[in-house]
């Protein structure tokens, strides 16, 4: 009788060794599976964190790219140059509102703002806001807003091959400005003259 219950206690010994054993395999495999999918899902953020900032980086360059932006504390020299640098045929008059009134009557285009002030600085009291200025705005959506927004008057204007300054009309005033940029560069006009 002795005999038989050793034989038992050793094979039920072993049994708990060998599923002791298995646990502890099965154990091992969760833990490196787990190991592996942390390490993946780290792999995963890192990559994505990095894809983000270049992401972020491309939209900030293309908007820049395509729109120059007017706000109040933008110089008109500045506003000027920026414009000039975007389109190279093109100028950009920045007068006080009276103006509009000697140009109707058949005067020059007088009442320019001083290079050195701000917008905000010269605006309408009553008015505030921004612009912003792309290719694809047509000439008097530009000149209206330059209106509305800031209560200023605002021309476009270009300078021909024999140096004779021009501003646009209402022939003119429907075109795009980077169609009206174009169409200046191939009739001969000045490029770079924004003063």
């Amino acid at each position: 009788m002795a005999k038989t219950t050793t034989t038992k206690k050793t094979t039920t010994a072993k049994k708990t060794t060998t599923a002791a054993k298995k646990s502890a395999t099965k154990s091992a495999a969760a833990k490196k599976t787990t190991t592996a999918a942390k390490k993946t899902t780290a792999t995963a953020t890192k990559k994505t964190a990095a894809a983000k900032p270049a992401a972020k980086k491309t939209t900030t360059t293309s908007k820049s790219a395509t729109e120059i932006s007017v706000t109040g504390n933008k110089k008109v020299g500045t506003l000027r140059k920026e414009f000039n640098k975007k389109f190279p045929y093109l100028n950009l008059y920045v007068c006080y509102s009276y103006s509009r009134e000697m140009v109707k009557k058949g005067d020059s285009l007088g009442g320019r703002i001083p290079d050195d002030r701000t917008l905000a600085s010269v605006r309408r009291a009553d008015s505030g806001g921004d612009i912003s200025i792309s290719g694809n705005k047509k000439i008097k959506s530009l000149e209206k807003e330059f209106d509305t927004v800031f209560g200023l008057y605002c021309q476009v204007c270009y300078t021909n091959g024999e140096n004779h300054r021009y501003y646009t009309s209402s022939t003119s005033d429907d075109k795009t400005l980077a169609s009206f940029n174009a169409e200046c560069e191939k009739s001969g006009c000045k490029k770079g003259v924004w003063k």
